[in-house]
Order: structure tokens, then sequence, then C-alpha cells
């Protein structure tokens, strides 16, 4: 979970095998509607190494799809094979899967933008990264509204 631009995407990148199923929210609401009519999930789902489901939201009080989803994650960590589920755009409800999944086979990871000095930190190694002083890269950690973007656009016009 976290804001957009937080990084999400990127992180799942780095948690998941190169060769990664990955699934939007409307791929994962057809694919689910398939898998209440026939009872079971694609092998697509159950058995691809790892499997990225993006933009998971609006679950509340759709305890079928809870349950369904609830049985391929645990069905994919008990077979030793990574999944993970990003927040959608429309709320957090992503949290009602946790009862669905005993605490030893998952893990939550909550994305925030990074404040005060974590801003010019970052604004410091990405002007390093691309040759520009850091007197003129400097003014980007304080950027509002402020995002990764945001930064990389503004250096973007300096270099």
């Amino acid at each position: 979970m976290g804001a957009h631009g937080s990084g999400k995407s990127t992180v799942a990148q780095r948690l998941l095998p190169p060769a990664a199923h990955a699934v939007d929210g409307d791929g994962l609401r057809r694919a689910a509607n398939l898998a209440g009519r026939n009872r079971r999930w694609s092998e697509t789902f159950t058995d691809s190494p790892g499997l990225l489901l993006d933009g998971v939201d609006s679950l509340h009080r759709r305890y079928g799809v809870i349950r369904l989803l609830g049985e391929l994650l645990r069905g994919r960590a008990e077979a030793g094979r990574r999944t993970v589920i990003i927040a959608g755009p429309v709320d957090t409800s992503i949290s009602l899967l946790y009862p669905e999944l005993p605490c030893e086979l998952g893990a939550s990871l909550l994305l925030r933008f990074p404040v005060g000095k974590g801003r010019k930190r970052l604004v410091a190694e990405r002007c390093a990264a691309r040759g520009i002083e850091l007197e003129k890269g400097a003014p980007a950690a304080q950027l509002e509204p402020w995002s990764y973007d945001a930064v990389e656009r503004f250096l973007d016009q300096l270099g």
C-alpha cells in the first residue's frame, strides 16, 4: 500500500521473479469471475512462479472474492510461489485479505514518500547520478506536491 507514485510497482518488480505474470484490477475482476464460475483459478494464476496483482480494491462486502483470493494466496504461498498485491486507487480494502492468510505466509509493506532529510538525500543522489550540481537541484526537495516523478521532471529541466 502507499500513495500514488510512492514506488509500489518498483518494489513489486524487485520482489518477484523476472517472468512474473502481471494482472491489473480489471483483469483480476475477470479472472475472479471465472474462478468463481469454475470453482478454481486458472493455471496462469496458480502455477506462475511470480504473480503481480496490481490495483486490487473495492473488496468491501465481496466475501466470495475475498475467500477466492485467500485460497489463491494460501495455495501459492504453500507452494513457494511469490505473489505481490498492490492496493488500487479506490481504497485499501486489500487489508481484508489479511485474515485469509496465516501470518507466517505473508508480509505487508506500506510505502510512503520520504520527508525532510530523506528528500534531500534522494535529490542529492539523483543529482550526482545525472551530473547536476547539488545547488541547482536542491529546490527539488521542497517541491509541493512532492513525488519521485516531480523530482525527476524538475531535474530534467535542469539537465
